[in-house]
């Protein structure tokens, strides 16, 4: 003869018992189980809707850049190169792979070499350089033996515009 919980429980309160100490100790294991599980819940909901994306999740471009000097003015292309690491232009990051001296040192006018950029990339990082006038020469060949996305070549256009100054004058 089965009975239910209410008459068990009616017939416990009678005699003047109490609930067996296990029954307890099973039922306070199950309200902090179901009290943890809501506390995991809320925690879980309230991250959810607090988290906020970045607006700019794509990962930056890496550009692959050689630094030139074409005007003769010493140091001009690492301090460029270490300025050039340091610029953002959008997503484009620069790693200059190569500085040095140009075949001439008698360049006026500054002038970039785009082998793998697109025009508009190439334009944006021309603008965001303070160097004064910079040509883009769109190159046919694709990129260089060192795998460069743009050359950068320095001419005497740069150092006038130089926070360091004009070069030295060799006769002074």
């Amino acid at each position: 003869m089965s009975t239910s919980a209410r008459e068990r429980r009616a017939r416990y309160q009678a005699a003047g018992e109490r609930t067996p100490r296990w029954k307890s100790r099973l039922l306070d294991t199950g309200i902090l189980l179901a009290t943890a599980v809501v506390c995991i819940f809320l925690f879980s909901i309230s991250t959810r809707f607090g988290y906020t994306r970045s607006e700019n999740l794509e990962p930056p471009i890496i550009v692959r850049a050689q630094v030139l000097n074409a005007c003769g003015r010493p140091g001009l292309a690492s301090r460029t190169a270490e300025q050039l690491g340091a610029l953002t232009v959008g997503r484009l990051r620069f790693d200059v792979v190569d500085l040095g001296n140009f075949s001439r040192t008698d360049v006026r006018r500054s002038f970039v070499i785009n082998y793998n950029l697109s025009p508009q990339q190439a334009r944006a990082i021309v603008e965001s350089l303070d160097f004064g006038p910079i040509d883009i020469i769109e190159s046919d060949a694709g990129s260089t033996d060192l795998g460069l996305d743009f050359t950068l070549v320095l001419g005497s256009t740069v150092s006038e515009t130089d926070p360091a100054g004009p070069p030295a004058d060799p006769n002074h």
